[in-house]
């Protein structure tokens, strides 16, 4: 599935470490709309939904028994994140693949998430 809209979030989700609330309220929108089972949840609360802790909830959720891999390294001005969901640890020939990248943990899983639900909605 390719949407435009989606495609800007994920973009500012990597690019941004000033995300408001309004913009986060605009992932969970999208988020929402890519993940229906998710919605009626409070999982994709605006508020809470960039922290790292409640992004790792929503990808274990959404894709649960998937690889979850982060790799980053923290520095004083931001972070080099890097998120990868797999549906498998044993194999290298996975079907879709989400990937994030963001100065901000929580954005890179996210972003990762997204990309992955993207992948695997049916237009």
């Amino acid at each position: 599935m390719k949407d435009p809209e989606l495609d800007i979030l994920i973009e500012e989700l990597e690019k941004r470490t000033d995300l408001t609330v309004a913009d986060f309220d605009g992932v969970s929108h999208g988020l929402g709309f890519l993940l229906p089972e998710l919605a009626e949840t409070n999982l994709l609360d605006a508020a809470h939904i960039g922290t790292s802790d409640s992004a790792m909830h929503i990808a274990d959720k959404a894709f649960p028994n998937w690889a979850v891999h982060i790799h980053g390294r923290a520095n004083d001005k931001n972070g080099h994140w890097r998120c990868t969901l797999r549906e498998s640890d044993s194999r290298d020939n996975d079907a879709v693949i989400g990937r994030g990248r963001s100065p901000v943990l929580g954005q890179a899983i996210l972003a990762a998430t997204m990309r992955l639900a993207m992948s695997l909605k049916k237009d």
